[in-house]
């Protein structure tokens, strides 16, 4: 991830953490998940650079995950950018998650705020449970059942957010230029 990358990451999290007065992280990185794969089915390219992978309760976005968890694989820089702009819970809530400062919309399209608020209303308040439930799609299933590292792919994230076949074909030519220019 670059820093723009990085930093644009931050400040969807700063969005979500001020539009819902504070979140548990689990809820944080669903309402990523769902906005960054209709945000992908809508326009053909993620709201967010960072990588999903399964995990048993559902998609994560790794990079962020590492960070938040205190992983030793976590993004030094990324890192540094969420203690200086969310603060976490203490003791027993852990796992709630503050904005220090609103976020910089200069770094969130219309497109990415669309695609969030949406996320937010449908998933900010859905009890774990159905939450759980509701992101175990196709892709998540495949990429749970691999061996090593869980990887979803954006393809799969994209048919599993409706995307049209004409949608699906041109992120299939997009990934397979980025992957020619690599």
């Amino acid at each position: 991830m670059t820093h723009f990358d990085k930093q644009k990451l931050t400040e969807v999290i700063l969005y979500i953490l001020n539009k819902t007065k504070g979140l548990d992280y689990y809820h944080m990185f669903k309402i990523i998940y769902f906005a960054n794969i209709a945000h992908l089915a809508k326009y053909g390219f993620p709201m967010v650079s960072d990588e999903f992978c399964a995990l048993p309760d559902g998609p994560v976005p790794s990079v962020l995950y590492n960070c938040i968890k205190g992983d030793a694989h976590c993004d030094e820089e990324l890192k540094k950018m969420l203690e200086e702009t969310v603060s976490k819970g203490a003791d027993d809530a852990y796992y709630m998650l503050e904005a220090k400062r609103n976020a910089d919309s200069d770094y969130l399209s219309k497109a990415d705020i669309e695609a969030l608020d949406r996320s937010i209303v449908e998933n900010g308040s859905l009890p774990y449970g159905e939450l759980r439930a509701k992101s175990h799609g196709e892709e998540w299933s495949r990429a749970y059942k691999q061996a090593g590292r869980k990887v979803m792919d954006i393809v799969g994230m994209a048919k599993d957010a409706m995307a049209s076949e004409d949608m699906i074909e041109y992120i299939k030519e997009n990934l397979a230029i980025e992957a020619a220019l690599a």
